[in-house]
């Protein structure tokens, strides 16, 4: 991922992520659980990963049968993104470029994904990657991006007071912002929903307590309903932690 506001490139990886480790946290598993609702059939599918640090959101649409490109800046991202889908037995080609330049031809995918990537960019660089999504995407094809919600209390709270941030500048939109910046690229937007509905209350537990805290679990048991629910997506994507288009 590239995500900055003075031009320089930082590394937010150190590790390749665990995959029980990431399945502690609810928001990669509810991406997983969307991606899955929508793209389960994607066995001759191309998918392109904008900002992938180590795949690990992208693993998903791999598992389902497509060829998944990792695209980053990072060259130890894509190393941690080869070991991981290495461990899974599953292909993966790998580039190294910026988002808002990549180095390939038009219409090749049948799919461009990012998951919490967009709120990295300055407006002037989310421009080129939006530009440059749309560009790499096959007619008739989509784009997925899941993005922080600006209506979340509970995100908002987590930002507000963290003192060690990975990327060092993010930020949230609404799904109706976001909606408009894509519609300004001179892309359709078929459809908005929202994932992680329920309420993120262990961003307000002490610090001394652990971070996945039994309480969640249980929130979201409470509304699993509405999460798998078909439906309600303006709804969703005005609560939940994550919009996505």
């Amino acid at each position: 991922m590239n995500g900055h506001t003075n031009g320089e490139k930082h590394e937010p990886w150190n590790q390749t992520p665990e995959l029980e480790n990431l399945a502690r946290q609810d928001i990669w598993e509810l991406r997983r659980e969307f991606v899955n609702r929508l793209y389960s059939q994607v066995e001759t599918f191309q998918v392109i990963d904008i900002g992938s640090g180590p795949g690990h959101d992208s693993l998903i649409f791999a598992q389902n049968g497509a060829r998944v490109t990792a695209l980053d800046y990072s060259y130890k991202a894509l190393k941690l993104a080869k070991e991981l889908y290495q461990r899974m037995g599953l292909p993966i080609r790998t580039i190294r470029a910026d988002a808002g330049n990549i180095p390939l031809d038009r219409d090749i995918f049948d799919i461009a994904f990012s998951a919490g990537v967009l709120e990295h960019f300055t407006d002037r660089e989310l421009e080129k990657v939006i530009d440059d999504m749309i560009r790499v995407v096959k007619p008739g094809g989509s784009i997925l991006a899941f993005c922080p919600n600006r209506y979340n209390i509970f995100y908002q709270h987590h930002l507000k007071y963290i003192k060690r941030h990975r990327y060092e500048f993010e930020r949230a939109f609404t799904a109706g912002e976001m909606c408009r910046r894509f519609e300004c690229r001179g892309l359709k937007i078929l459809r908005v929903s929202g994932i992680h509905v329920h309420p993120a209350v262990n961003y307000f537990l002490p610090e001394a307590l652990p971070k996945y805290h039994r309480i969640e679990p249980a929130m979201r048991y409470c509304f699993s309903g509405l999460e798998k629910f078909d439906g309600l997506d303006r709804f969703k994507s005005l609560i939940g932690q994550d919009f996505v288009i």
